[in-house]
């Protein structure tokens, strides 16, 4: 699916290059693209299918493997023909030629036996009449929402809290605000929307004249859904005449088309105050129709929606963001009571024995109501034995669908999977090579997603921009939880709940997406491993791994320690090789040797770096930053393709690093570790976005000054070009001034700048004023003046800032923070290294209209504080306050404490710890 579309790409490059001029080469490879193009179309119509035969998905595993195949025989040839293409002498010419034509006579010969499997595939598919268009079956299963409209209040957990704050939205302020308002609640299959909906329909429909609630689904009907809406309200309001319950009798009967009955709900509900649920919407069309009949009348109506997707969430409510609500997971307490209620009422009459795989199940269930509620049905009707029990828990990983309270789980997600577009289907899959409860950064998966082939360029899109895009999408479908935030509000690292990864492990080992190796389970469906992923010690699986053939193997991926494992080899094709937390690193000296012959290679992340490195061409990613490495060697330099690397501190570059000319990230570069020259060097990689720089002054035999001058010469150059973050840390403490006061002309790109916490600045530079691009600001100073501050104030983009002052001599009472500044600021953090052991350092003061977008604050104050001005603080969603104790009263704390609570109050979340 995913994987043809670059494939596809590659062929046609293949076309259009000399090769593609030889006549027997030419008509292979040309029928080899509509063999192809047949093979997309027909993954296409099987994506579609709710349910297959053993035949179809039988039939499916041929696509795929010929897809994979033909890809194999593409790649092979390429980079055999780029091996030996410098021949010196008539003599080495005449052999270089003969090899080549030698090339050319095996691949056409592969290619016909390919294009010969690819018809004997297409003829069985006839022969076995295999038909794979979506069947219309008049069987309909029963929605697995159902029971959530039934299931009765004092048997649920966890919904009063939720359920209070929905109702106090929904009917909050009604006397003064009319309008109609919309609440979406959005989460992932399974949190419980339909049922918080139903609980907060039940709860306030009174209060209303007339109420309906309805379901959308994936594919909606929209005639039925608008028909189901006037009943609703026909059949609801109060008091019903003998007129309307006429009217209600037939209004079924009537072939009503759509534009006429959203004029007659539209019509009977324009002097009425509603309260419509529409629960399930998957698309905005969908909500565009429905909202149409909901009139936006006077009369404080409401409108409730449901949704897995964060941007119909968002667009059902405009212009009111703030009315989106998104679902959580249980609490640990509340999954518990939910669990123990269903089996045997109360956890206490509950074995022992028992507890501890419960602790598991729980686990594993991850506050996912859906989940707890089946299977804990499920084990109600079993013996309350431990294998029982244990063997439902192993169930939930190696075979959901064993059990029919574990089939119904899996449908309810599989419906999220079903919506997804092919491209999307088989970046998610690639998640199931990550051990569980496992914390995926962003960035990495975008850059494996690419090594793997899985991204296809867009028009005024490099394929970075598009792999954020496709991490997004899945993001905005809660397929995946973001779990830290960075600057700027992006994402920085995500991870799969458990139950969702299990049914990710289940598709991909159906379609041999991955195989997966742990401690305690294999799991594959075919002998040809494509992707495979050890996860901790896997020695007990090592004489299968040394008798298995690696020549398909794209992904190979080490999570924990796998010790005494046997050396890969024919690792042909290999593109990502992620060994990253071996416990021995210097075990790997054979793996290493193997590495400098992997050509295909793209994504790299090891412990030791090979001497032949400059032998991967085509590698784009290089991550050694926990390797013990100390020196990279010459043939680095030959790495034209790469694009980002990542080093441990103290790393020595060799001579010629100006000519890696893709390298856009680069971290952790230590100047003065390595000569002067080399710094000088690194101004010349002007494609350089991102660049983290290890700084120690520390024994630079007196040139400190001279590595100063060529840092800030290269930091010009790169300011000039494409730099947009640079991070400055350092062991030991020392000042950082010259890095911002002697860097002119201001660098134009620069959203990001940040020192650790050992590298001071004397103050607040001036010169930070001029950077105009600068969205995020973290440094230390060593004194703050209220004048300070001015610089930072007029920046156009500041976001997020973060201040922390080390302790002076000269003490400030308070820092104002007046109106008229940091007009885009959302974070701010303002922190002392060292508190005043007298007064415990100055307060921060917000004047009115200070920071009018602030969302978060997090500062330090002393025991003795005045009123700070949150209250000006409109938009503060979150604070934290941390008090200094020195030298205080304890009753001086306290009132300092609930000072700063009561302000903060209805504000904002807040936490208020002592220091």
């Amino acid at each position: 699916m995913g994987l043809i579309d670059p494939l596809l790409e590659k062929i046609s490059s293949l076309l259009a290059e000399e090769y593609g001029k030889l006549t027997y080469l030419q008509s292979g490879i040309t029928s080899l693209r509509c063999e192809l193009r047949s093979i997309k179309a027909a993954l296409e119509d099987l994506s579609h299918l709710e349910e297959s035969s053993s035949l179809v998905k039988e039939w499916k595993g041929q696509l795929q493997e010929l897809s994979h195949d033909i890809e194999d025989c593409i790649d092979d040839f390429v980079q055999r023909l780029g091996q030996d293409d410098v021949h010196d002498g008539l003599i080495g010419k005449i052999t270089g030629w003969l090899k080549t034509m030698r090339l050319y006579h095996d691949t056409a010969g592969q290619i016909a036996k390919l294009k010969e499997h690819a018809v004997e595939v297409n003829d069985r598919r006839k022969r076995l009449k295999l038909d794979i268009t979506p069947s219309c079956s008049s069987t309909v299963a029963i929605d697995p929402r159902l029971s959530a409209l039934f299931e009765e209040a004092d048997r649920l957990e966890g919904t009063k809290g939720p359920k209070d704050e929905l109702v106090k939205l929904l009917t909050e302020g009604v006397d003064s605000l009319k309008q109609r308002r919309v609440i979406s609640i959005v989460g992932f299959g399974g949190l419980g929307k339909t049922t918080l909906a139903n609980l907060v329909y039940k709860n306030i429909k009174s209060k209303f004249h007339c109420t309906a609630f309805v379901s959308v689904s994936r594919n909606p009907d929209i005639n039925k859904i608008l028909k189901d809406i006037l009943l609703g309200v026909l059949e609801t309001s109060n008091p019903t005449s003998d007129d309307q319950r006429k009217y209600v009798e037939k209004v079924d009967e009537w072939p009503l088309e759509t534009d006429r009955l959203i004029h007659m709900i539209k019509e009977y509900l324009k002097i009425r105050r509603y309260f419509v649920v529409i629960d399930d919407i998957w698309c905005r069309t969908a909500w565009d129709t429905i909202q149409r009949a909901l009139p936006l009348n006077d009369s404080a109506s409401q409108i409730l929606t449901t949704t897995r997707i964060n941007d119909v969430a968002i667009y059902s409510c405009l212009p009111q963001k703030d009315y989106v609500y998104s679902i959580k997971p249980l609490s640990s307490h509340d999954s518990r009571i939910l669990f123990f209620k269903r089996i045997f009422c109360l956890e206490k009459e509950c074995s022992k024995e028992l507890i501890e795989i419960a602790d598991e199940i729980l686990k594993k269930c991850d506050g996912l109501p859906l989940a707890i509620i089946n299977i804990a049905s499920l084990l109600a009707t079993k013996a309350a034995t431990r294998q029982e029990w244990k063997t439902v828990l192993d169930s939930i990983g190696c075979a959901i669908d064993k059990y029919h309270e574990l089939e119904l789980i899996k449908r309810v997600l599989l419906v999220s999977y079903r919506d997804l577009p092919h491209h999307l289907k088989i970046c998610l899959l690639y998640l199931s090579v990550f051990p569980e409860d496992h914390t995926i950064y962003r960035d990495q998966l975008i850059w494996r997603w690419i090594a793997e082939g899985f991204i296809v360029g867009r028009p005024g899109q490099n394929l970075e921009e598009v792999g954020e895009s496709y991490f997004n999408e899945l993001a905005n479908r809660n397929m995946i939880q973001l779990v830290v935030m960075g600057y700027g509000g992006g994402p920085v690292k995500c991870r799969v709940h458990d139950i969702i990864l299990d049914l990710l492990i289940s598709l991909s080992t159906e379609e041999n997406f991955v195989t997966i190796l742990n401690g305690e389970k294999y799991i594959s469906s075919s002998n040809r491993i494509r992707r495979l992923s050890l996860q901790g010690n896997c020695e007990d699986h090592n004489e299968w791994l040394s008798r298995r053939e690696y020549s398909h193997v794209r992904s190979l991926n080490v999570f924990g320690d796998c010790k005494n494992q046997p050396l890969f080899r024919g690792l042909k094709f290999l593109r990502v090789l992620d060994i990253n937390d071996f416990s021995q690193k210097g075990d790997n000296v054979q793996l290493t040797e193997v590495i400098g012959s992997l050509r295909f290679l793209r994504y790299l992340r090891f412990t030791k770096v090979p001497r032949e490195i400059g032998n991967l061409k085509l590698l784009r990613t290089l991550d050694l930053s926990s390797s013990d490495v100390e020196e990279l060697p010459a043939t680095i330099v030959q790495l034209h393709q790469l694009v980002r690397l990542f080093l441990p501190p103290n790393v020595k570059f060799p001579n010629g690093i100006s000519n890696l000319t893709s390298l856009q990230e680069l971290g952790c570069f230590s100047c003065l570790g390595n000569s002067v020259g080399i710094v000088l060097e690194l101004g010349n990689l002007i494609k350089l976005e991102k660049l983290h720089i290890f700084w120690d002054d520390d024994g630079t035999n007196g040139c400190l000054e001279q590595y100063k001058e060529a840092l800030v010469s290269s930091l010009r150059k790169l300011g000039n070009q494409n730099i947009q973050s640079l991070e400055i840390w350092g062991p030991e403490a020392c000042n950082v001034d010259f890095s911002i006061d002697s860097w002119f002309p201001p660098p134009r790109h620069l959203q990001n700048f940040e020192s650790n916490v050992y590298l001071c600045f004397h103050k607040i530079p001036r010169r930070i004023s001029s950077f105009s691009a600068l969205i995020c600001l973290r440094i230390n100073v060593q004194h703050v003046e209220q004048d300070d501050l001015q610089p930072l104030k007029d920046l156009p983009v500041l976001e997020c800032l973060e201040l922390r002052r080390r302790r002076s001599n000269q003490e400030l009472e308070s820092l104002t923070i007046s109106g008229g500044g940091f007009r885009c600021l959302k974070t701010f953090r303002f922190s002392f290294l060292l508190f005043d052991e007298k007064t415990g350092g100055p307060c921060i003061l917000f004047e009115e209209g200070a920071m009018p977008k602030l969302q978060q604050l997090e500062i330090d104050l002393p025991a003795i504080a005045p009123d700070i001005g949150i209250r000006h603080l409109t938009f503060l969603k979150h604070l934290q306050i941390h008090i200094n104790c020195w030298a205080a009263s304890a009753c001086e704390v306290e009132a300092t404490e609930a000072t700063m609570r009561s302000v903060a109050t209805g504000q904002s979340q807040s936490q208020i710890p002592h220091t």
